[in-house]
C-alpha cells in the first residue's frame, strides 16, 4: 500500500525476525546524472474495452499487457535521445549502461549469488533491480522490463505486476509529468530523500521467486518489497538513481502481486575488464566456455554446449562489411547491419503495437522498446500468433529469403529521415531461451511512419565474447 503522508520512524526501520535491520541502510547512488536532451513529446493514453482500444487523449507514457490474450497500452513515443558514446580503447571500465551499477549505491549483500557460468572464478553480488515501467494493463496492473547489467543484472526478464489503487494512483501521478517512461528500483527512500531500506535478490532465483511457491520458503522474508518510483529515468544513460526517485511514493510489493511472464539468461553480459583478465590468464579453460549458451549460471558444461542460441543462428545473418556504430569495448571490430528480432507485447489504439528487443551479444547488444502501427489485415496476424501462445509472438525482419538489415545505433536517424522501411515475419510459440522461432503466422511491412522509438539502450558490455578473447589473444 502506498503511504502518501509522512512514513512513522518505526515503520522506516524494518527488521527481520531476530529483530536486526533487514537490508538497510547502504550509501545512496552518487553517480551524476547524465541525461541528454530529452524530447517533450505528448503521450497517449489507450484503454481496452472489449478487444477495442480507445485514444482518451491523457498525457501519460507506458505499456500493458495480460499474459499475451486481450491488453492495453500507454504509449509513449520518441522521448529519449540516442545515447552515442564516443569508442574507447578495449577494457576502459564501467560503459555508461553499466556504471550505475559501481558509482557506490550498489555494495554487495549479506550474502552473494554464486558464480556466473562464463566467469566461473568471480561471485556476483546480492544486488537489488531496477525496473522500467511500460505500461498499465487494466484497473490493477503493470508491465515492467528489468534493466539489464553485468552481474548479478544479466537476465532479461519482464514481470506482471498487481498495484492497489493508491499505488496506481501514485504511478499515474508520476506518468504524468515524465518525460521517460517511469520506473521504479527496489531501494526504498522516505519522503525526505533518505534511503532506509534495500531489498536484495538474486536473478537465478526468479523462477522460484515469483512461480508457483509454497506459503513458507526461503524466500519469503523478501516481501513486502518497498520500490521508490522513479520520474525522468535516464533509461538510455547512466541512470541515476537517487535523482530520479519521487521522495515517498512508493509499491509495497507481496509476493503473490508478481507475475513472471518471460525470463532469459544472458551469460555473456560481464565486466570486460574482468573477462579480459580471465581469458589472457587462462584462455584454454576460459574460450570454450564462450561458445556456450547456458540457460542458468550453474548449468554443467555438458548440457550448455548443446543448446541453440540466437547468436549463433539468426542472429548472426548479417551483410558483409563494417556498417554500424563501433562497440565501446572494442573500436576497431567491425560492426555489420543485421536483421533483427522483437517481442511483440500486446496492442494499442489505431492498430499499435509494442515491440521490445531481443536482446542478445553484440552486435544485437540493446534493450528497446518501439511502438508499430500495422494495417487491419496485419493486426489479424499478431492477434492469431498472440491467441493461445504461452510466450509473445517474435516479429523477425525477415520474409522467406529476404532480409531486412539495419543498425539499431541510428535507427532514430533513419526513422527521422524517412529512410527507414523493413518486411518481417511474425512467429508464435517461439521458444525464447533455448532459441527457437515457432510457427510462422504471416508477414507485416513497416516504414520509418510506421514506427516510433520509446527507449533504445546500447548494452556495451553484452559483448560477443568470442570477439573479446580475439581482441585479447590476437588471434
Amino acid at each position: 500500500m502506498i503511504e502518501l503522508r509522512k512514513q512513522r520512524r518505526l515503520a522506516d526501520q524494518r527488521c527481520n525476525r531476530n529483530g536486526g535491520p533487514r537490508r538497510l541502510g547502504e550509501a545512496a547512488r552518487s553517480c551524476k546524472n547524465q541525461q541528454t536532451g530529452y524530447r517533450n513529446d505528448a503521450h497517449l493514453l489507450f484503454v481496452l474495452r472489449q478487444r477495442v482500444l480507445y485514444n482518451l487523449e491523457v498525457s501519460s507514457p507506458g505499456v500493458a499487457m495480460k499474459p499475451f490474450g486481450v491488453m492495453l497500452f500507454i504509449l509513449m513515443a520518441g522521448c529519449v535521445s540516442q545515447l552515442t558514446a564516443s569508442p574507447a580503447v578495449a577494457a576502459e571500465p564501467y560503459a555508461q549502461d553499466d556504471m550505475h551499477n559501481h558509482d557506490g549505491s550498489h555494495p554487495a549483500g549479506s550474502k552473494d549469488c554464486g558464480t556466473d557460468y562464463m566467469l566461473p572464478g568471480e561471485t556476483a553480488r546480492r544486488g537489488s533491480h531496477s525496473f522500467m515501467i511500460l505500461g498499465q494493463e487494466d484497473a490493477d496492473h503493470i508491465l515492467v522490463e528489468h534493466r539489464s547489467g553485468t552481474p548479478p543484472h544479466n537476465y532479461q526478464f519482464l514481470l506482471r505486476i498487481r498495484l492497489d489503487p493508491d499505488e496506481i494512483a501514485a504511478y499515474q501521478k508520476v506518468l504524468k509529468g515524465s518525460k521517460t517512461l517511469p520506473a521504479f528500483t527496489t531501494i526504498y527512500f522516505d519522503e525526505g530523500g533518505v534511503q532506509r531500506d534495500r531489498s536484495f535478490f538474486c536473478l537465478q532465483d526468479l523462477p522460484r521467486i515469483f512461480g508457483p511457491h509454497k506459503d513458507k520458503d526461503e524466500f519469503s522474508s523478501l516481501f513486502p518489497i518497498r520500490a521508490s518510483l522513479q520520474k525522468n529515468a535516464d533509461h538510455e544513460g547512466g541512470f541515476a538513481i537517487k535523482a530520479s526517485v519521487v521522495p515517498g511514493l512508493y509499491f509495497s510489493l507481496d509476493r503473490k502481486d508478481i507475475e513472471l511472464i518471460v525470463y532469459r539468461y544472458l551469460p555473456a553480459y560481464l565486466p570486460q575488464e574482468s573477462l579480459r583478465k580471465a581469458i589472457k590468464a587462462n584462455p584454454e579453460a576460459e574460450i570454450p566456455l564462450l561458445q556456450h549458451a547456458p540457460l542458468f549460471a550453474t548449468e554443467p558444461a555438458q548440457t550448455a554446449s548443446q543448446h541453440k542460441s540466437y547468436i549463433a543462428t539468426d542472429g548472426v545473418v548479417a551483410m558483409p562489411g563494417d556498417a554500424c556504430q563501433h562497440d565501446y569495448y572494442l573500436k576497431n571490430a567491425p560492426v555489420p547491419k543485421t536483421i533483427h528480432n522483437f517481442l511483440l507485447m500486446g496492442e494499442g489504439a489505431g492498430n499499435s503495437v509494442i515491440a521490445v528487443y531481443y536482446a542478445d551479444q553484440a552486435p544485437h547488444n540493446w534493450q528497446a522498446v518501439l511502438t508499430l502501427k500495422l494495417s487491419d489485415e496485419e493486426m489479424k496476424v499478431y492477434r492469431a500468433a498472440k491467441l493461445g501462445s504461452k510466450n509473445p509472438p517474435v516479429l523477425q525482419t525477415r520474409v522467406g529469403e529476404n532480409n531486412y538489415f539495419f543498425c539499431m545505433s541510428d535507427l532514430r536517424k533513419q526513422i527521422n529521415s524517412g529512410e527507414f522501411k523493413v518486411g518481417g515475419t511474425i512467429y508464435r510459440d517461439s521458444d525464447l531461451s533455448d532459441y527457437r522461432l515457432g510457427t510462422a503466422v504471416g508477414q507485416i511491412d513497416l516504414d520509418a511512419s510506421k514506427v516510433a522509438v520509446v527507449v533504445n539502450r546500447n548494452l556495451a558490455s553484452l559483448m560477443n565474447p568470442l570477439a573479446v578473447a580475439k581482441d585479447v589473444l590476437g588471434r
